[in-house]
């Protein structure tokens, strides 16, 4: 699968198109941050999130559907979801959501959580250890979804992806896990990193930035640099920032020494996503299941040990058993 370069052009590739999209999106900003500024209050009103929640427990349907949406966006859908495309459909798509995917959540969500430590709603039989502002399913729904349609460039994908960020902010204040304020919250730090990762990667795609570097640093900083990250004092600093440690070696080696295509037949895609999700289901939590309370360092590595399973080990053992091709 050919992708679109990532130019300036981030909606369409005709200019007055561009220019209304970015329009819109700015201005969605600007009156979200105002909403949140003039009328936080009502916007973590109580009575309001247990209007919502009570239309969950008076209707098991729209429980199981509410509970079935906000799993889009969660970590762990996340990483099993750019996996299998990474390995099936196009691997520097799949790569660069598994490093946007833990950094969003974890400077969207997690690091302000914990600075501006707002409580969650006390609705009972929901029982979250984090704080509340903002919503990371939310932030990370905008993140991960928005990176994928604008790199894809299909309308059709852009609608479904603007459903699931819809449904998935709606689904945490349907649930009890968040007020409406901290899922607005969420759309404006996911859009705001998401801006800044495109621009990021606008100029250093843009530059030659890798013949000026020996060829061992950046698998180096790759690694060093989420550790160094993971000690910052935030909620599943460890976890995410393992996930990064181990994706960036891991496509880096692969890249190198490996080259394994994506094509191949349903079969073998099948195998690939069944054989590489289970090991991930083993390493993520399976692995918590039995060791339940871990040191820091172990933490980091267990996440790490996945993604570097997802870009290399795993590719490995699909051309080793047939099940893929360099």
């Amino acid at each position: 699968m050919e992708l679109p370069p990532v130019t300036r052009n981030y909606f369409s590739s005709i200019p007055y198109r561009e220019r209304v999209c970015r329009f819109l999106c700015f201005f969605l900003l600007i009156i979200l941050v105002i909403l949140l500024y003039y009328f936080w209050i009502p916007l973590r009103s109580t009575e309001f999130t247990y209007s919502m929640v009570a239309i969950t427990v008076d209707n098991i349907l729209v429980l199981l559907f509410f509970q079935a949406v906000t799993i889009l966006g969660s970590e762990g859908f996340f990483l099993v979801f750019l996996s299998v495309i990474y390995w099936s459909v196009n691997k520097p798509l799949g790569f660069w959501g598994l490093v946007l995917m833990p950094l969003s959540i974890f400077v969207t969500s997690e690091i302000p959580k914990d600075i501006i430590k707002l409580p969650r709603p006390d609705v009972r039989g929901v029982t979250v250890p984090t704080y509340t502002f903002p919503s990371g399913h939310t932030s990370g729904a905008v993140s991960v979804w928005g990176y994928l349609a604008v790199v894809l460039r299909m309308r059709w994908f852009w609608v479904v992806s603007l459903i699931i960020m819809f449904l998935v902010g709606i689904s945490r204040t349907m649930l009890g896990y968040h007020f409406l304020g901290d899922v607005l919250g969420g759309v404006v730090t996911g859009a705001l990193f998401l801006i800044v990762f495109f621009w990021v990667a606008v100029r250093i795609l843009g530059s030659n930035w890798k013949e000026k570097i020996p060829s061992w640093f950046l698998p180096l900083t790759a690694l060093a640099v989420p550790l160094a990250m993971s000690y910052i004092p935030a909620s599943f600093a460890p976890n995410l920032m393992g996930y990064v440690a181990g994706a960036g070696p891991g496509y880096f080696l692969e890249r190198r020494y490996l080259g394994f295509l994506t094509g191949g037949n349903l079969g073998q895609h099948l195998a690939r996503a069944l054989i590489g999700c289970s090991v991930i289901a083993l390493v993520i939590p399976g692995v918590d299941l039995v060791f339940p309370d871990k040191a820091h360092l172990i933490t980091f590595i267990q996440h790490a040990v996945a993604t570097f399973w997802t870009t290399y080990l795993a590719p490995c053992l699909f051309i080793k058993w047939g099940l893929a091709f360099k």
